[in-house]
């Protein structure tokens, strides 16, 4: 059925779904990119999620004492100066899964350890859910639910399009999180990946309530 010919009642629930839609991708996407932007200028955090990862999931992966290690240099202010024990630690106990080319994060270097040492642990939503999950999973189905479920409902003879270039948004933020992994140097593909999918469903969700909304007068 059209979204012109829809009663008033699923007209209403159908603008509630696109903007909850929206919303939650502008949350995560400042999560990801608050992330992103923290740099040495700002002092370790309270309870930093590198802590929370090594006494949690990684616990198996190394002792007390050098999880102590790590915690005396942080409270040291995660300076050069202190990190020779901490990069040996990184050296025999993390390169051999998160090197260059393995698993995310990557850790090669002491710069790899920063953001974890700056950002806060939280049981928030978008901390629990992982930059991997929101990047690789939830935001393509996010645009394939509010344009396969709307979009192509519209008689907007652009809709094809905008429904390829929502696509290639996607494909792009999937690709630029996936090829980064955690590279600074890269960080400039994070915020084109992030602005192509904003763009993308500002116009997918402008289209869509405009069709909802103004139908009726025509």
């Amino acid at each position: 059925m059209s979204l012109r010919n829809q009663p008033t009642s699923e007209r209403a629930f159908a603008t509630f779904v696109l903007l909850a839609l929206a919303t939650f991708l502008v949350g995560g996407l400042v999560s990801t990119l608050r992330r992103d932007r923290l740099g040495m200028a700002s002092p370790p955090a309270a309870r930093p999620r590198l802590m929370a990862v090594l006494e949690g999931v990684m616990a198996p992966n190394v002792s007390p004492a050098e999880v102590e290690t790590f915690r005396i240099w942080i409270q040291g202010g995660a300076t050069q100066a202190g990190s020779g024990p901490v990069e040996a630690i990184v050296a025999n106990n993390c390169a051999s899964c998160h090197g260059s080319g393995g698993e995310y994060p990557r850790l090669a270097s002491l710069q790899d350890l920063r953001p974890l040492v700056l950002e806060e642990a939280s049981g928030g939503l978008y901390a629990m859910l992982g930059a991997r999950t929101l990047h690789l999973v939830l935001f393509p189905l996010l645009f394939l639910v509010a344009g396969a479920g709307y979009l192509r409902r519209t008689r907007w003879a652009g809709r094809r399009i905008l429904l390829g270039t929502c696509a290639l948004a996607v494909l792009l933020d999937v690709g630029q999180w996936w090829l980064r992994q955690g590279r600074p140097e890269a960080l400039w593909a994070a915020w084109t990946g992030s602005a192509a999918l904003t763009v993308g469903m500002a116009l997918l969700v402008a289209v869509v309530l405009r069709e909802l909304w103004e139908s009726k007068r025509n």
